[in-house]
């Protein structure tokens, strides 16, 4: 496909979210805030839906003007369509759940099923490379660990969407990283999707960072979460080009490093980890006095530096890439002692002789 193509189909793609971004907010399903908000006036909600039709939008038209795009993608017919329905279900599900707000074990077996459909019917993770170990053939296994993956991130990602701009503008960096390097080493479909989240999110962010007229809600984040976990199982087992598993949880290690710090200190605390709060790294550094500019920025330069390191695992040596992974480890554990001695100063972030239930 020529370059002015792609060039066209992104420039409609960042109309078309722009134009949905601005229905949404004349549609107005408003989210009022409580005591876990980081906002204090009732805001719009549900802006995920422009990314969600201008990603389905681009993806389909990308694909049916590409020839032999079954070829050049890597990807049967039969699987593009349950790919995009699965897809698609997963911006119905959240979208009724902005609208209605579902029980959690609801939306559990929404992504409990679209995950399972995906290992199932379209790819898996079929094996895992451990840097300094060897390569293992997961077997049947792989389809659990399939499963556990896509709704672990898609949860993470929901986490992690909580101030104005964040889940955004990682969604559009960590494209960018992912589309290159998909690029690179030919997993095209990969690139393709990629390219397609990067043109779908400007409409949208312009909008919603820095002063949040609207806000992206569980169709965004869960929309996105779904695409990019199912990216990087895409990329290791239907592409022609081998992505390595390790680059798009490299790309989004700010978040997942986030995810997974917060659930560790809640549970030496001895607190309900399945209730929501507000207690994430973000979250205590806007409780530092930090705007939610100041720290989305922040996160923003950490998908910069895991960007950086993601590309450099795909070409790297084993132990080369075991080094990447163990400097960011260190690095952002580093950051997350920081800010948690600076909540503790400021009485922001309870000790962990806390026993209270939150």
């Amino acid at each position: 496909m020529v370059t002015w193509t792609w060039a066209l189909f992104g420039a409609v793609m960042i109309v078309l979210s722009l134009a949905v971004t601005h229905f949404m907010m004349r549609v107005n399903i408003a989210d009022v805030p409580n005591a876990r908000s980081s906002h204090k006036n009732p805001t719009p909600k549900s802006g995920g839906v422009a990314i969600a039709v201008a990603f389905l939008a681009g993806l389909i038209g990308l694909f049916l003007v590409q020839d032999n795009a079954a070829s050049v993608f890597a990807i049967s017919i039969g699987r593009f369509s349950l790919y995009f329905a699965l897809t698609a279900m997963i911006v119905a599900v959240a979208l009724v759940d902005d609208i209605w707000d579902v029980l959690p074990f609801s939306k559990l077996l929404a992504q409990l099923a679209a995950a399972t459909f995906f290992a199932a019917f379209i790819a898996r993770i079929d094996f895992v490379f451990i840097p300094g170990v060897g390569e293992f053939d997961l077997g049947a296994v792989g389809y659990l660990l399939t499963v556990l993956w896509i709704v672990f991130f898609m949860n993470a990602f929901n986490f992690m969407d909580g101030i104005n701009g964040i889940a955004a503008v990682a969604a559009f960096l960590a494209g960018i990283f992912l589309a290159f390097v998909s690029f690179v080493v030919g997993a095209y479909f990969v690139t393709l999707c990629s390219f397609c989240i990067v043109m779908a999110v400007p409409g949208f962010l312009v909008h919603n960072f820095p002063h949040g007229r609207i806000f992206m809600g569980d169709t965004g984040s869960q929309f996105i979460g779904f695409v990019f976990a199912s990216l990087a199982v895409f990329g290791t087992s239907l592409d022609e080009g081998q992505l390595s598993i390790y680059v798009v949880p490299v790309l989004f290690l700010p978040f997942i490093f986030d995810v997974v710090i917060t659930l560790i200190y809640r549970t030496l605390r001895r607190q309900n980890i399945m209730k929501a709060h507000r207690e994430h790294l973000y979250q205590v550094g806007t409780k530092l006095g930090f705007t939610h500019s100041h720290v989305t920025l922040v996160y923003g330069f950490l998908f910069l530096i895991c960007g950086v390191g993601a590309a450099n695992i795909q070409f790297a040596s084993p132990s080369g890439r075991l080094t990447i992974i163990a400097g960011l480890l260190i690095i952002f554990t580093g950051l997350a002692a920081v800010v948690y001695s600076a909540g503790l100063r400021k009485g922001v972030v309870d000790r962990l002789t806390a026993t209270r239930s939150a």
